[in-house]
């Protein structure tokens, strides 16, 4: 047997022994996927959204599998919570639907410290000059909250806050990470009264910078029949797990800016999920 022949016959051995071992590998070590993961995924909208902390639904699918995960945390797939659980076979209870609060209620003509001419960005202002308006708790009004929307619920004019629409809005939560001044809150599409200002000063403080901010006048709270309005670090609070949507202290509020979020005829069909 010729060199040649001898070489190309041990190079052929050698691959097919590679070939092999790589094969008795590859199964050795496969890591098997629980088709658990992919049931759920495929109940699982598909949008990547990242509503519910997780980068994909395929990752949100997994770690419900893998570490017990929370299976009603995705918001457009609110109504599969059941489908879910029985892959899982566990009880899954529905999650009330969140939408986004904006806790400002100042208008365009507001008391300015200095003309803002950098980048239209809430956080660039806040970084570099703490905006140009004279209150630190008001809402910037660049819209960074808007750009990061992915379902389009937020819109505005000019400087204005933002409007949320609460018939597109999911509660994904993006735009609550985007604000820099912390403004926007989740709250339950089952409540009607938010406090539209984040102000915690004092309410000669805020009465001389906006004609709309909080005084504290506890107006709110003594009329309250529920007992679920109270003050923290000078900031009202609502709890909505007292609140029943009365309306009274939409009323009572001298500055108007305890507001129905969404109008009482408009609740009863965000509850029944009519988005």
């Amino acid at each position: 047997m010729d060199t040649i022949t001898l070489s190309v016959l041990i190079l052929s051995l050698c691959g097919l022994l590679s070939g092999i071992l790589l094969g008795l590998a590859s199964w050795v070590l496969a890591v098997k996927n629980d088709p658990r993961i992919e049931a759920i995924e495929k109940i699982l909208p598909g949008a990547n959204c990242g509503g519910c902390g997780y980068p994909s639904c395929y990752e949100y699918a997994k770690s419900m599998v893998e570490n017990d995960a929370e299976p009603n945390r995705c918001v457009l797939a609110k109504n599969k919570s059941e489908e879910i659980g029985k892959v899982l076979g566990k009880t899954v209870s529905s999650k009330v639907p969140k939408i986004a609060a904006i806790k400002c209620a100042r208008g365009t003509n507001f008391l300015s410290k200095c003309e803002y001419n950098g980048i239209s960005s809430c956080r660039t202002a806040e970084f570099f000059a703490g905006g140009d308006s004279c209150c630190q708790y008001s809402c910037l009004g660049f819209g960074d909250c808007i750009t990061v929307c992915p379902f389009q619920a937020l819109s505005h004019n000019g400087r204005n806050v933002p409007l949320v629409n609460p018939y597109n809005c999911t509660g994904c939560g993006k735009c609550v990470a985007a604000c820099p001044r912390n403004l926007i809150d989740l709250i339950p599409v089952t409540a009607r009264p938010f406090l539209a200002c984040n102000t915690e000063e004092k309410g000669k403080a805020v009465s001389t910078i906006c004609p709309v901010g909080c005084i504290g006048c506890k107006l709110c709270i003594k009329a309250c029949p529920e007992n679920a309005i109270s003050m923290k670090n000078r900031h009202i609070q609502i709890d909505y797990n007292k609140c029943t949507n009365c309306g009274i202290c939409i009323e009572k509020c001298p500055r108007k800016i305890i507001r129905g979020l969404i109008p009482a005829k408009g609740l009863k069909g965000l509850q029944s999920g009519q988005r």
